[in-house]
C-alpha cells in the first residue's frame, strides 16, 4: 500500500515538472499578457512593438523543449507588463492632471492649445519617455501661467478700497502660502483654494462696492436736495421780502397819493368855500345897498315896523343900510 503511494505522487511529481507542463504554464502566461496588454489604457507604440515582439518571440520559445528556456520566458513575462501599467498609470495621472488645468479658467489660450494637443496624442504616441518629458513641461508651463494670473488677480483684489477686512486677511494669507512655495507644483496645490477665495472675495467686494456707493449717491443726494431746499427757501424768502417791500411801497405811494387826494380836495373844497364865503360877502355887502329906484325904510335891528318909531330913517336909492339897522321887507 505504502508503495503504492509513493509510486503515484513521483508520478504526479514527474508530470509537473515535464517539458509539456512548461510550455502549458508558458502558453497560459502568453495568454494572460496578451489579454492584460489590451486593458492597459496609455501604451507608447515603442513599447507596444516591444510587448509583441516578446510575446512573438515567447511563443516561439513556447515549442522549445529546453526547460530552462520555458522557465526563463514565463518569468520575464510575469513580470513584464508591471513597467507597463505604472507607465499607463503615469501617463493617466498627466492626462487627468491635463484635463483639469485645462477647464482652469485662468489658462490662456496658447497653453490650453498645448495641452489640447497632448490629451489628444495620450493613446497615440511613439516614445513614453519623449511623451512623459512633453506632458511635465506643457503642465509646469500651464501651471506657471496659472499662477501667475490667479496671483496677480489676487494681488489686485487687495487692493480694491473697498475690500473687506475678513477677506483681505484670507486673501493675504493663501497669497503668502502660494509666494513661499519651493516650486510651481508646490505653489498649484493651494492655487484652487486662492482661486476659489479670490472669485468669492471679488463678488462680496463688488457688493460692498454697490452698497457704499448708494449710500455715497443717497449722502449727495439729500445733501444736494437740502441745498436746493435751502435755496428754494432763500429764493421764496427773497421774493417775499420783495412782495412785501412792493406791497409796502404801493401801500405807501397810494396813502400818499390818497393823502394827496385828500389834501387837493380839502384845498379845493377850502378855495370853493373861500370863494363861495367872499360871494356871500359881496352879496351881503351888495345886500347893504339901495339898489332900487325907490325909497326904502332902515329899521334898527330890535324892533318892528309897528315900533319903528324914532327908530327907522328911510334910505333914498343908492343909499347905505346903517350900521345895527335891517331893511323892512314889505
Amino acid at each position: 500500500m505504502a508503495l503504492s503511494v509513493l509510486s503515484l505522487s513521483l508520478t504526479a511529481f514527474g508530470c509537473s515538472n515535464s517539458v509539456k507542463g512548461f510550455q502549458s504554464d508558458l502558453a497560459s502566461q502568453i495568454e494572460k499578457v496578451d489579454k492584460a496588454s489590451k486593458e492597459i489604457d496609455y501604451l507608447s507604440k515603442d513599447d507596444q512593438a516591444t510587448l509583441q515582439k516578446e510575446l512573438k518571440r515567447a511563443k516561439e520559445i513556447g515549442t522549445s523543449t529546453s526547460k530552462s528556456q520555458l522557465t526563463d520566458e514565463t518569468s520575464k513575462l510575469k513580470s513584464i507588463l508591471k513597467p507597463l501599467k505604472e507607465k499607463s498609470k503615469s501617463v493617466s495621472d498627466d492626462v487627468a492632471a491635463m484635463t483639469q488645468l485645462e477647464k482652469n479658467v485662468a489658462i490662456d489660450q496658447a497653453n490650453k492649445k498645448s495641452l489640447d494637443k497632448l490629451i489628444s496624442e495620450s493613446h497615440d504616441f511613439s516614445n513614453y519617455n519623449a511623451f512623459y518629458t512633453s506632458c511635465q513641461t506643457v503642465l509646469s508651463k500651464g501651471r506657471t501661467q496659472v499662477v501667475d494670473t490667479v496671483k496677480n488677480q489676487a494681488t489686485e483684489t487687495i487692493k480694491s478700497p473697498y475690500i473687506q477686512q475678513s477677506d483681505k486677511s484670507n486673501l493675504v494669507s493663501l497669497l503668502d502660502k502660494v509666494k513661499k512655495s519651493k516650486d510651481v507644483s508646490d505653489a498649484f496645490t493651494y492655487i484652487d483654494d486662492l482661486q476659489s477665495q479670490t472669485s468669492k472675495v471679488i463678488e462680496n467686494t463688488k457688493a460692498n462696492e454697490a452698497k457704499q456707493k448708494a449710500a455715497q449717491a443717497k449722502a449727495e443726494a439729500d445733501k444736494k436736495a437740502a441745498e436746493q431746499a435751502a435755496q428754494a427757501k432763500a429764493e421764496a424768502d427773497k421774493k417775499a421780502a420783495e412782495q412785501a417791500a412792493q406791497a409796502k411801497a404801493e401801500a405807501e405811494q397810494k396813502a400818499a397819493e390818497q393823502a394827496a387826494q385828500a389834501k387837493a380836495e380839502a384845498d379845493k373844497k377850502a378855495a370853493e368855500q373861500a370863494a363861495q364865503a367872499a360871494q356871500a360877502a359881496q352879496v351881503a355887502d351888495s345886500g347893504n345897498i339901495n339898489t332900487t329906484a325907490r325909497d326904502k325904510w332902515a329899521i334898527q335891528d330890535g324892533y318892528t315896523w309897528q315900533t319903528r318909531k324914532g327908530h327907522s330913517h328911510i334910505i333914498h336909492p343908492g343909499g347905505s343900510l346903517p350900521a345895527g339897522y335891517h331893511w323892512q321887507v314889505q
